[in-house]
C-alpha cells in the first residue's frame, strides 16, 4: 500500500507537471518551440517516474485490497478507470511525440504531429484533475485523522 506521504509527493509532482504543461503551451504560443519541447519532455519523464513509483503500486494495491470476489461499481472506481485510461493514453502519445521530436532542430516533423498535441494535452490535464479528485477522495479521511 502506498503511504499518504508517497501519495502527497506524487500529487505535488503532478501539480508541478501541470504547471510545466501550462508554461510549455505559453512557450509554444510565443514560438519558442525548442523550450516548449524541452518542458514537454521533462513533463513526460516526471509523469513516467510517478506512474512507476507511486501510481502503479497504488493501483495494484487498491485492486488487490478490493478483491472480495465481487466488483462494487461506485464513483471512485469509475473515476479511477477513467484516470488510468486517459493518463496512460496521454503518456503513451506524449512519449511518442517527444521521442519523435528528440531535440531536433528541424521542426517540420514536429509540426506534422500538431493535430495530436491538443487532444493529448486535454487528456493529460483531465487525467491530472481526476487524479487530484482521487487523492482527495482516498486520502482526505486519513489526513484529517492525522491532524
Amino acid at each position: 500500500m502506498v503511504s499518504v506521504t508517497e501519495a502527497t509527493a506524487s500529487l505535488v509532482l503532478q501539480i508541478i507537471v501541470l504547471v510545466l504543461l501550462i508554461v510549455a503551451v505559453a512557450l509554444k504560443n510565443r514560438k519558442k518551440f525548442r523550450q516548449h519541447g524541452i518542458l514537454m519532455t521533462t513533463s513526460v519523464v516526471l509523469h513516467i517516474i510517478t506512474i512507476l513509483t507511486v501510481m502503479y503500486p497504488s493501483l495494484s494495491s487498491y485492486f488487490s485490497f478490493q478483491n472480495t470476489g465481487s466488483i462494487v461499481i461506485d464513483a471512485d472506481l469509475i473515476i479511477t478507470v477513467l484516470h488510468v485510461a486517459m493518463g496512460l493514453t496521454a503518456v503513451t502519445i506524449g512519449i511518442w511525440l517527444t521521442a519523435s521530436w528528440h531535440l531536433k532542430t528541424d521542426l517540420q516533423r514536429c509540426f506534422s504531429n500538431k493535430k495530436l498535441m491538443k487532444p493529448t494535452l486535454a487528456m493529460w490535464v483531465i487525467a491530472i484533475l481526476l487524479g487530484i479528485y482521487l487523492y482527495i477522495s482516498i486520502w482526505a479521511t486519513t489526513l484529517q485523522q492525522s491532524l
